[in-house]
C-alpha cells in the first residue's frame, strides 16, 4: 500500500516584518477585528512548523488561557529594543550543557505559551492578499553580488534587527530571531510573537504591516494606545473625531 500522504503545511495567522511599534499596533488592531486570527491554544507539534521567518502570531490571555509561550526552539535571553523584547536562536548541540531550553531567557512580559486557532478561520496572510509581491524589496537587495549582505550595513543594521544580541551567545548559523511585544488591553495581557531572519529582511522578503494597505488604513483602539504599554511611548495626534491617532 502506498504511503499516506502528508498533511499540506499550514501558514501562521500573518506573515510579515513587525519593525516598529505602529506596525505592531496594526498587527493587534487586526487581530482585534478578526482581520488576523488570534492563537486561542497551545500549538501542537505539527503547527509547531508554522514557526518559521516571517511568522507573526497574536493571544490574549485571558482569551487563550496561555500563560507561557512555547515553539520548540532554542532561544538567549531577551534584550530590550525599543518597545520590543528580541531573542537570538540558539545551537542546541553547542547549549545543552547550560540547560538551555525553548522557554530560556523569556522575560515574564511576553513568556506565554500559544497555540493556533488558525486552521479553518479567515485571515490576513501572503496567500490572502492579492496584488502583494512578498520578494520585492523595502529597498533594493543588499548583496555583495554573491548573496551575502553587503559590510557597509551590517553593523547598524543588524544591531536594528537583534539589538545587543550580537556576540554573547552561541546563536544559530542562519538561526530565527523572535521580537515580541505586549499591551495591556481591559486588565488582561495580549502579547504579539513574531519571527524573521536577518537575511529575509535585508533583502526585502517580508513586507511591513505599514506597508499594505488593508492594515494601514486601519484605525487603531484607543486602548491599544495607553502609554503605560510602553516603555518608550508613540506619539499621537487628537483626530477630527476627538480620538487618538498614531502620528
Amino acid at each position: 500500500m502506498p504511503a499516506p500522504a502528508s498533511p499540506p503545511a499550514l501558514d501562521p495567522p500573518f506573515r510579515g516584518y513587525i519593525e516598529t511599534t505602529y506596525d505592531a499596533l496594526l498587527v493587534f488592531e487586526a487581530a482585534r477585528r478578526g482581520m488576523i486570527p488570534r492563537v486561542t491554544r497551545r500549538l501542537i507539534e505539527r503547527e509547531r512548523g508554522m514557526v518559521q521567518s516571517g511568522a507573526v502570531f497574536v493571544f490574549d490571555e485571558h482569551e487563550s488561557g496561555i500563560k507561557r509561550w512555547t515553539d520548540g526552539l532554542v532561544w538567549s535571553p531577551s534584550r530590550i529594543l525599543g518597545n520590543f523584547l528580541v531573542y537570538r536562536e540558539t545551537d542546541k548541540r553547542r547549549n545543552s550543557s547550560t540547560g538551555n531550553n525553548d522557554q530560556g531567557g523569556a522575560d515574564k512580559q511576553t513568556s506565554s505559551s500559544i497555540s493556533s486557532g488558525s486552521q479553518g478561520r479567515p485571515g490576513l496572510s501572503a496567500a490572502s492578499i492579492t496584488g502583494l509581491d512578498y520578494t520585492q524589496a523595502r529597498g533594493r537587495t543588499v548583496s555583495d553580488g554573491q548573496g551575502q549582505p553587503s559590510d557597509s550595513l551590517d553593523k547598524n543594521r543588524e544591531r536594528q534587527l537583534v539589538g545587543s544580541l550580537t556576540n554573547s551567545y552561541k546563536f544559530k548559523d542562519a538561526g530565527l530571531v523572535k521580537k515580541t511585544m505586549s499591551v495591556n488591553v481591559n486588565g488582561f495581557a495580549q502579547h504579539m510573537v513574531s519571527y524573521y531572519s536577518v537575511a529575509d529582511v535585508l533583502n526585502g522578503r517580508l513586507r511591513t504591516p505599514s506597508s499594505i494597505g488593508e492594515l494601514v488604513s486601519l484605525e487603531i483602539s484607543p486602548e491599544y494606545m495607553q502609554k503605560q504599554n510602553f516603555r518608550f511611548p508613540p506619539v499621537f495626534d487628537i483626530g477630527p473625531d476627538g480620538l487618538l491617532q498614531y502620528k
